[in-house]
Order: C-alpha cells, then sequence, then structure tokens
C-alpha cells in the first residue's frame, strides 16, 4: 500500500508527489476526452509545460461516494473488483481523494428494506433496487474499509464522510401497505420507517423530540366537525359542493369515499397571517382577501382524512401552499392541530397514491403549492388493446390534500446530541471509521433524518430542558444555546480521538444554513433549535480543513457573499485548506467553467465533484463501470493544469 501524505499544506507545497492530470497538447487532450467519453480509463499524461496565461495550481480533484445510491441503482450485487475498478476510474481521471459515506459500515451498516424496488424519479430510468444495497453491504462487510484499501494501491486519500444525525432517513411505507408491515421498524403518523442505524431502533426516545406543552389531551381522537378549504386570493373558483370528495382510510392505505353529507359556504376575508410557499415566496400576506370554503355539519371520525375533487379537466384555480389549504376544527370550533399530506415525497414516490396505496405525511415539504382541483387521475386518449378509449388510470399522486390529528412525537431517526448515549454511539462509529484505516473525516450535520413540515417544534428533549431551564434569560435561546455546546463538545472529541491516531478532520461549513434567514427549502434538512457554533470550530483549532457546501444559493456565493466570505477568512486566518463542494447536476453547463474559476482561484485548495453516482455507473458485469456524464469530463479535460 503507498504511503499517503495526510497534510494537505504538504500537498500544496509539493504537488509533484500527486500524479498530475497536467497540460498537454491539443492533440492529446482530444484523444484523452474521446478515451473518456468511451468510458476507458485514461492513463496519467506526462507533465509538459503549463499554458503561460493560466498558472498551473496544485488544487485537488476530490469527490464523494454516496455509495447506497450506487448500490440501488447497479442491478446486482457489487462487490470488491467493482471497488478496486471504481478507485481505478476515479484515479484515471486525477480524483486524488474520495470521501466515502458512512451508513454504519463498521457495524453491518443499516437496516434495509430489502423487498422495495422502484423506479425513482431521482435516478431516470434506473430502477432503485434495496435487496443489492443490502446484499453488497453482507458482501462486502466493510464498504468504508474496501474503499480505503482500494483507494491507498491507487494514490488515492479515503476520508469518511460522517453526518452524525444521518441515522433514519426519511424512507417511509404508507402503515397500511403490505411493505410496511413486513418492513416497518419505527411508526410516524401515517407510516413506517424503514431505513435506520439499528441503534435508533432500539433506543427510538434518544431521537430529537417534539415539544409536549401545546398539543390539546385526546387530540387523536377528536371528531372533526368542520373543514375550511382556503384559496391563496378572493378570484371566484369553480369548486363547488358537487365537485368536493371527501376520503377516508383507518390506516394510510387505499382510500375510500365517504358517504356524508355537508353544507358548504363560500366567503372572502382577510388573510389571518402570512402565507409561503416551499421556496419561501410570499403566496398571501396577511390582512389580502382571501377565499374560504367552509364544510360544516361532518361529524368525522376516521384517522385519516383527504379531500379531492371529480375534475378530470379544465383550468384548475384553487390553490393554496399545502400547510394553508386545509383547516380541521372540533365542535367547539377549536382548531384540531395536525400534519397534512399533499403528494410529495423523495423516496417510495411510487407508492403514493390514496386509491392504491397510500400518502405521506408530515414529509418536510407541505408548504409547497396544492391545487385541490387538479385532476387526481389521468384518462387515457388514445386508445389500445391495454387501454380503450373509455379506461382511466387514476393515479391518486395530485389534486388533493390529506389530514391526520395531532403531530409527530419525534423527527424521523435523527437523534439528539445532547443525550450523553447518543454522543457515545457517534464516538463508537468514530472509533469504526479509524479502524477501517481513512486518512480523514469529513463532518456534516444536515441530513435525511430531519425531516418534518414543522422543524421549530423539535429539539425538546429531556436532557435538554433540564439543562436549560439551569439558565436564565430565554427559554428558547438556552435550548439552542444548549444543544450548540453539546455538538461542540462532541467534535472536540472527535478531533482529539482523529488527531491522536494521525487522521484529519475537515467539516463541511453550510453555506446555506449557517445565516440568519437560510433558505427556506432547505430548513427539513437541518435540526432546529441549535446553534452550530461554526466560527468556534475554525478558531479553536478543532479542524484541519474546511468545506464550503452549498445546495440552495448560487454558485456566486462563493465570490460575493458576506457568510461566505467570512466563512473563507475565518479558514484562511487559522491557515486550513479550503475545498469548494459543488453539485454536479446542479451546475449544469456550467460546470466546466466553475471548476477552472474555482481552480484559479488561490484561496481554495480542492474541488469537490458531487458526486460520483451523477457521473459513474456500474456494468453489468464485477469490475466494470463506466463515465456516464460528459460535463465531468469536460471540466476535468479542459483544466488540464490543474493535477
Amino acid at each position: 500500500m503507498p504511503k499517503i501524505n495526510r497534510s494537505n499544506s504538504r500537498d500544496r507545497e509539493n504537488p509533484r508527489r500527486l500524479r498530475p492530470f497536467a497540460s498537454i497538447d491539443a492533440a492529446c487532450r482530444r484523444w484523452l476526452l474521446a478515451a473518456l467519453l468511451a468510458g476507458i480509463a485514461a492513463p496519467t499524461p506526462i507533465v509538459s509545460a503549463a499554458k503561460p496565461d493560466v498558472p498551473a495550481r496544485a488544487i485537488m480533484r476530490e469527490t464523494l461516494v454516496d455509495f447506497p445510491d450506487d448500490c440501488a441503482v447497479a442491478g446486482r450485487t457489487l462487490v470488491r473488483e467493482d471497488i478496486e475498478a471504481l478507485m481505478t476510474k476515479l484515479a484515471g481521471l486525477g480524483i486524488r481523494r474520495v470521501s466515502w459515506a458512512y451508513y454504519g459500515d463498521g457495524h453491518g451498516g443499516f437496516l434495509v428494506p430489502e423487498g422495495f424496488r422502484e423506479a425513482s424519479p431521482y435516478q431516470g430510468d434506473e430502477p432503485s433496487d434495496w435487496k443489492n444495497l443490502a446484499a453488497t453491504y453482507r458482501a462486502l462487510g466493510n464498504p468504508l474499509k474496501v474503499a480505503v484499501e482500494a483507494g491507498h494501491r491507487h494514490g488515492i486519500e479515503v476520508y469518511a464522510y460522517y453526518k452524525p444525525y444521518e441515522t433514519g432517513p426519511g424512507v417511509m411505507f404508507p402503515e397500511g401497505t403490505e411493505l410496511a408491515k413486513r418492513w416497518g421498524v419505527l411508526p410516524c403518523i401515517g407510516q413506517e420507517l424503514v431505513w435506520m442505524d439499528p441503534f435508533v431502533r432500539d433506543h427510538p426516545e434518544l431521537r430529537i423530540q417534539r415539544r409536549t406543552d401545546d398539543l390539546p389531551e385526546g387530540v387523536a381522537s377528536t371528531p372533526i366537525a368542520a373543514l375550511t378549504l382556503t384559496k391563496k386570493d378572493a378570484a371566484p373558483t369553480r369548486v363547488t359542493a358537487e365537485h368536493l370528495q371527501i376520503w377516508t382510510s383507518p390506516n394510510n392505505f387505499q382510500y375510500q369515499p365517504k358517504r356524508c353529507t355537508f353544507s358548504l359556504s363560500e366567503s372572502v376575508e382577510p388573510s389571518s397571517r402570512e402565507v409561503r410557499d416551499q421556496m419561501g415566496r410570499v403566496v398571501t400576506k396577511k390582512g389580502d382577501p382571501v377565499r374560504v370554503l367552509r364544510l360544516t355539519g361532518l361529524d368525522l371520525r376516521d384517522k385519516f382524512v383527504l379531500v379531492t375533487t371529480d375534475f378530470a379537466e379544465g383550468k384548475p384555480d384553487f390553490a393554496n401552499s399545502g400547510l394553508a389549504l386545509l383547516t380541521a376544527w372540533d365542535s367547539a370550533g377549536r382548531e384540531i392541530p395536525g400534519c397534512v399530506a399533499s403528494g410529495g415525497t423523495v423516496w417510495g414516490e411510487s407508492l403514493v397514491d390514496f386509491r392504491k396505496s397510500g400518502v405521506m405525511f408530515d414529509y418536510g415539504w407541505g408548504a409547497g403549492e396544492v391545487t385541490l382541483d387538479a385532476p387526481n387521475h389521468r384518462v387515457q386518449k388514445i386508445p389500445t388493446a391495454e387501454l380503450p378509449l373509455d379506461a382511466a388510470e387514476n393515479n391518486g399522486k395530485q389534486g388533493f390534500i390529506a389530514f391526520a390529528r395531532g403531530r409527530n412525537a419525534y423527527l424521523p431517526g435523527a437523534l439528539c446530541e445532547t443525550e450523553p448515549a447518543v454522543r457515545a454511539f457517534w464516538l463508537r462509529n468514530l472509533d469504526e471509521i479509524i479502524a477501517a484505516g481513512v486518512d480523514g473525516v469529513d463532518f456534516r450535520e444536515e441530513s435525511h433524518s430531519t425531516h418534518t413540515d414543522h422543524p421549530g417544534d423539535y429539539g425538546f428533549n429531556p436532557a435538554v430542558l433540564a439543562e436549560a431551564r439551569k439558565r436564565p434569560g430565554n427559554l428558547l435561546a438556552n435550548i439552542s444555546a444548549v444543544r450548540g455546546e453539546a455538538y461542540t463538545s462532541f467534535l472536540q472529541e472527535s478531533h482529539a480521538r482523529l488527531a491522536k491516531a494521525g487522521r484529519k478532520m475537515r467539516y463541511n461549513l453550510q453555506i446555506d444554513f449557517f445565516r440568519d434567514h437560510p433558505p427556506t427549502n432547505r430548513l427539513l434538512a437541518y435540526p432546529a433549535n441549535i446553534r452550530f457554533e461554526w466560527a468556534k470550530w475554525i478558531g479553536g483549532g478543532m479542524l484541519d480543513g474546511a468545506i464550503l457546501r452549498f445546495f440552495s444559493l448560487p454558485f456566486d456565493v462563493l465570490f460575493h457573499d458576506d457568510v461566505t466570505q467570512e466563512m473563507i477568512s475565518r479558514a484562511q486566518a487559522a491557515h486550513l485548506p479550503i475545498a469548494v463542494n459543488r453539485y454536479i447536476d446542479t451546475a449544469g453547463d456550467k460546470l466546466a467553467d466553475e471548476f477552472a474559476r474555482v481552480a484559479t482561484d488561490p484561496r481554495f485548495d480542492s474541488f469537490i465533484f458531487y458526486e460520483v453516482s451523477s457521473f459513474i455507473s456500474f456494468g453489468a458485469k464485477p469490475g466494470e463501470c463506466v463515465v456516464k456524464n460528459p460535463r465531468v469530463l469536460k471540466a476535468l479535460a479542459a483544466h488540464h493544469d490543474a493535477p
């Protein structure tokens, strides 16, 4: 195994120790690009003189492997030959550092719903097959360790990519489905969580907990006496009592029409609050006139209630944020707290169908605009042998809003950092990571395990409240401080353990989130009510490198945003190498230009192509993998002066 230099600063001072993807003449570049486009791992070119107008810099090429993504769409079990082929391919592309996402690799991996397979809209035509993920983890034993050994054979540093809060991503199945009955582990309102670290299954009470002081007693069984449907504006609507339908279910599965009568009244009145959509855009200003439909005379005791219409065509007009569209009331005229489902999800999209399956409640996308009178089925216009002209395919994925009483007591799978048992578990994971032989660890608090439509309600665990109430002042501010201090304490201990083992520690500085007003559409990805002390991490000597990470904000934040400039300045003052993380798919056709701009900026030391599944696919046989994204090839070939 080649010796890997774990000092970023030494890499910058001695660029020749890295196998450079160096300047080559035009003919050679054309050959190289053609070879890469054909999926061939080209040999490392010979160094020649740099272009005079672009100074050669020792900026490091990096990438991230979120291995479950690769496993789920590989079409087969991945084996050691595949990891070797991947590292061979990456080395040929000039990648010199790989971050490998950690999902309990050191203790057998996460619990997996092996019986689930779907055509995911996020994977194009490649179906996600979870049995391949489970089989691959069993075959490799410890994928991180296998990746480290393979990477080192090719002169690649391998860092673990560790997300402490990512212990139970929001992979959920509607509770009444056979999938949920077979693979469900932890119940959430209307669904079962299925993918998580076994520690979460064994200690569900250590997840981040919701406040308990605002829900009326017996809310889960309160009869619904009335419903209001609120439009985002006061314009007339085509929705009438004859078009409205109420469907219900006892278990969020195969909803049935509810045979009930109700009275409908319609009015225009001032909005009682400001309403914003998923992106934070104002939908309705407080006081603006809005059209309200009131359904009274109801007595709905079903656990799950869904409102839709019977429109099959025509122009829809009744829209609002999903969190403002429907309100339920009891017989005394009091609002019934609850959560909604509007069709949005990340995983399990194929399961969203209120007729054939179920819907996803409290998923974090509830604020997105919902059009109530959009058709909830598609009519086949062209007759075929299988579908005659009068046949309809009911998709049940749009044109509805569903309601469930109450709120989830915990976030799906994120653990509370203030609980001593949680920090001890996190550190055990870190020990497993070190034992795998990594060169360093990249930390990130952002995760898929915090999904909720109501993030501000969480962070009220007993351990948090006990410490926060000891302090004077505002309780909510104290909660944020207590939790932030606990997380910093964990990072301090992590750095100490890594330093003792001779390993490096980097942190993903969240440009989106580490600011006073983060983008609204990213709130679901972070724990709320916690003050992440990122400046203290940098200034306190707890980091060996900084990663600038952003998702919603544009690429130019690297150069013109005040928060980002402060992060860069603080990292420079602490003599930390700075990496820029860029989503390949977000960059699109501008990827080559963005890479070149970062590579020629002396403030930055490396560029992370995020992520491997966006530009490399495994083949049908072990040891086969090909580059599938010409944008990455163009970026790597265009800025040929950087090694």
